[in-house]
């Protein structure tokens, strides 16, 4: 009788930590999901901040901006002095 009540007991006990288990899995899986999620928006945000930053830094963006904002210009080639080391 002893060890009948014994194995319901490990039946019973092995039940419930299979059913813990799989609901710590569905858990796990479910935060899993939600910063795979985040990662794409993070993703797709990088490669918009990326197309911007290339957008930006274009040499000709940058001359115009130079000359129109700033009020620069090339410098005439007499006034150009070389160092050589």
């Amino acid at each position: 009788m002893r060890v009948l009540l014994l194995l319901i007991l490990v039946a019973v006990g092995s039940a419930l930590g299979v059913v813990h288990m799989k609901y710590r899995t569905r858990m796990l899986f479910s935060d899993f999901q939600q910063i795979q999620q985040s990662l794409d928006v993070y993703e797709e945000e990088l490669a918009q901040l990326q197309l911007e930053q290339n957008t930006w830094s274009d040499r000709s963006r940058i001359e115009k901006v130079a000359r129109s904002q700033l009020g620069m210009d090339f410098p005439m080639r007499g006034s150009i002095i070389s160092i050589k080391p």
